[in-house]
């Protein structure tokens, strides 16, 4: 019973290894800026189908009550109601009539035939603006996914770091323990041994350090993705991918959606315009009505009737508003095709920055890898040449210290260009496409 107890509290305590891939769906779909981004998304498409709905017919149900004695007034009152008498045309009635009571009920459809192509021109704006839209939240998408991604890098830079600080205190603990082998046969001084003890003690400083370090990367983590990974382990880096800058930049014009979103913004512009212009074009529309006439109650029939038309109107402003208004389109318009110039040598600009820090960080991965394999050989050589009495305690510990910095060197080479390659896939839009 016991031993079931002890399996089932490993199992809930250790929930496994983490991938990047679990880190970049869990971000997608719980990181809280994500969320509020979609919920403006929908607001977007609301927007456009409020103005597509236009369009449509409008129809409207009136119900009006009045009271007058004006004559004019209660003769077509009683006509609409149809209870019009002959001795309402008296002329002492006609002139001085009693009070009438009128409850008018009245159904009106209302259809815009053509307005000089001013609400499908808003149904356009509307439209392109949503996809503009959509096309920007996708690029925020993939910056939110870049700062996870860079959180993961993080955990996995303090996960090798705790790794490394392990080998060191193995290190460190091994010389110790030569030094005081030898001291005890009388080949080495006591003080070999203390500053063996004191160097041990500086490297476990160092993988306090590194361990606290991995906690909080891992928190960070969890922000990022909103999700909580306790109990989780990210595994070390162990490569740095490749990248080819000039396939970057051949995919990076079609998949930047910020830059194909300009596009959309463009036809924004164009469609205002189009409605700016529609305001002196001459406008047509189509209406019908049904009413109903009772002097006691809402909603009665004692008279009935219908009616339906056409009308067109012209409308010119003297000051030409609706022109000046189209020709502000057009100057955005050219206002937005030099910021689309700008951020296209903008989109170069950092294509080549990220893969100028790739590469000197592949430089400095190799460094560190040669640096690491000569620091060994050092330290080998120095403790062969310790026990022989043939090198000193501080020449092995100093050779210790350069293997060690050869080693966080190395890790920190490792994830400075897994974190450059993941800048270049992000400024050439790729990133969400390669790293998922």
């Amino acid at each position: 019973m016991r031993w079931i107890l002890l399996t089932l509290t490993a199992s809930l305590t250790f929930a496994g290894e983490l991938s990047l891939n679990r880190v970049m769906e869990d971000t997608l779909k719980n990181n809280l800026e994500i969320k509020a981004l979609k919920h403006e998304l929908k607001a977007y498409e609301l927007e456009y189908k409020a103005v597509r709905a236009k369009l449509f017919p409008n129809l409207k149900l009136e119900e009006t009550f009045t009271r007058t004695d004006i004559p004019a007034y209660v003769l077509f009152t009683k006509l609409n109601q149809e209870r019009i008498q002959a001795t309402d045309f008296i002329p002492s009635k006609l002139n001085d009539p009693d009070a009438v009571s009128n409850f008018e009920t009245k159904l009106y459809l209302e259809i815009p035939v053509w307005i000089g192509g001013k609400i499908r021109a808003y149904k356009n704006m509307a439209l392109y603006r949503k996809k503009a839209e959509e096309k920007k939240v996708s690029r925020r998408e993939e910056e939110i996914l870049f700062k996870a991604y860079e959180a993961y890098l993080g955990a996995s830079l303090a996960s090798s770091a705790v790794k490394v600080a392990k080998k060191n205190i193995q290190d460190a603990k091994e010389h110790l323990r030569i030094a005081k082998k030898l001291n005890q046969v009388g080949m080495a001084l006591l003080s070999d041994v203390l500053r063996a003890e004191v160097f041990l003690k500086k490297t476990e400083e160092k993988l306090t350090e590194a361990e606290n370090n991995y906690k909080v990367a891992m928190k960070g983590l969890s922000l990022v993705a909103n999700t909580d990974y306790e109990g989780y382990t990210v595994p070390a880096l162990n490569e740095c991918p490749s990248l080819d800058l000039e396939d970057l930049k051949r995919r990076a014009f079609e998949n930047r959606e910020d830059l194909v979103a300009v596009e959309d913004y463009l036809k924004v512009l164009r469609e205002g315009y189009r409605a700016s212009i529609a305001d002196n074009l001459p406008q047509v529309g189509a209406f019908a009505s049904y009413s109903l006439y009772d002097k006691d109650v809402p909603f009665g029939s004692d008279g009935s009737g219908y009616m339906f038309g056409v009308n067109v109107s012209l409308n010119f402003n003297t000051g030409l508003s609706s022109l000046q208004k189209a020709k502000s389109f057009k100057e955005k318009e050219q206002a937005l095709l030099k910021r689309r110039e700008l951020l296209k040598k903008a989109i170069l600009f950092g294509i080549e920055r990220a893969y100028s820090q790739y590469e000197t960080a592949l430089s400095m991965l190799e460094s560190a890898k040669a640096r690491v394999k000569s620091a060994q050989e050092a330290v080998r050589i120095l403790e062969v040449r310790y026990e022989n009495g043939l090198a000193r305690m501080v020449d092995l510990l100093d050779a210790q210290t350069q293997l060690e910095n050869a080693r966080f060197d190395y890790i920190q080479a490792l994830y400075e260009c897994n974190l450059s390659y993941g800048k270049a896939l992000l400024e050439a839009g790729l990133f969400k496409e390669v790293v998922r």
